[in-house]
């Protein structure tokens, strides 16, 4: 059988196949925060079309610190019937569903939230340790609600990737200056996530390449705080429109030495050949956004053999269509009716 579409694990989620949807912003929350029947419906219709494990959109733990207007937040608030649809859903069909956890940092839009961003400087001890409480109670949320594992947000400029890297955390404390330091807030919540959800609960990270200046001492730190696997992407991953080859593949190639915990990256796949490329390399999963929101049956294409190649142009459009049209991909003609309920 085509190694892609063979049983993988993160932790002690047993996936069925090696496809990973990466989280992926589906701007699809009311104005509130509140996810809608329609998210969730989208994630169950990447499950239906043979995607292993399906990565939610970043949640925000605290709700006066969304990046978008779009973009659902996950406290005592939050609706679980429609998180347990989601789940319930996406198991019917075969697949898994992380919930990756998210704060916005310096990507805050104050328009959104009435408060300015927060840089990590911005932060007292005390804000912190509401943080990792914020942290630890959104997963276990995703627990209770019947997901199979978290991912903690350590990329794309947000929070946590804020403090990691060294021209963005301008603190003086225990917190900034040191990798080591500039890690400790990380530490924390990630053991708060093991705390509130316990061992057996997969938790996995979602991290930059190029963000913190030592990507093999990211990834021993991330294995000492026993993460189940991390998911290496880049700070410049939104500014590589055209290009068809992965993105961060030889930078985790040359960092993984030594790393006993699963790694995978994420960005450029478009194909088969790319995807195989990957798993050949001796990387366990293929982690993939853009052909997904192209075409949401990529992956049930690649299985069925009626397609090698995605339909994506890797143009970035994504990005701001939704905006101008109620569509997720500049090459979708028919529009979305329940989109358009969406009050931003």
């Amino acid at each position: 059988m085509d190694l892609l579409f063979t049983p993988a694990k993160l932790g002690t989620c047993e996936l069925k196949n090696r496809i990973v949807r990466s989280a992926t912003n589906e701007h699809l929350s009311d104005a509130k925060g509140q996810v809608t029947p329609l998210w969730a419906d989208t994630l169950i219709e990447l499950a239906k079309n043979e995607v292993g494990l399906v990565i939610t959109g970043h949640f925000c733990v605290d709700k006066k610190q969304r990046a978008d207007a779009g973009q659902p937040v996950l406290d005592e608030t939050t609706d679980e019937s429609l998180l347990r649809r989601a789940c319930d859903g996406v198991h019917r069909c075969g697949g898994k569903l992380f919930f990756q956890l998210s704060h916005s940092g310096i990507k805050g839009v104050e328009s959104v939230n009435g408060t300015p961003p927060k840089h990590p400087e911005d932060f007292t001890l005390e804000e912190l340790d509401r943080l990792v409480a914020q942290f630890a109670f959104a997963a276990k949320k995703c627990k209770e609600s019947g997901a199979d594992g978290v991912q903690v947000h350590n990329a794309h400029g947000y929070l946590l990737s804020n403090f990691l890297n060294p021209e963005e955390n301008l603190r003086t404390d225990e917190y900034g200056g040191s990798l080591e330091n500039r890690f400790r807030l990380i530490e924390r919540i990630l053991r708060a996530v093991r705390e509130a959800c316990g061992a057996e609960f997969p938790m996995i990270v979602k991290a930059d390449s190029n963000g913190c200046g030592d990507l093999p001492a990211l990834l021993r730190l991330y294995e000492r705080c026993g993460v189940d696997g991390v998911e290496v992407s880049g700070i410049d991953f939104n500014r590589r429109a055209g290009q068809k080859t992965p993105f961060y593949l030889d930078a985790l190639k040359a960092a993984r030495e030594g790393i006993g915990i699963p790694l995978f990256p994420v960005g450029g796949v478009f194909s088969r050949g790319t995807a195989e490329e990957i798993l050949a390399q001796g990387f366990p999963l293929v982690s993939m956004s853009r052909a997904l929101i192209c075409e949401p049956d990529f992956a049930a294409k690649l299985k069925s053999g009626a397609q090698d190649e995605s339909k994506c142009l890797a143009c970035n459009g994504c990005y701001t269509i939704y905006r101008k049209r109620f569509v997720r991909c500049v090459q979708h003609k028919d529009e979305i009716e329940q989109f358009k309920t969406i009050p931003w």
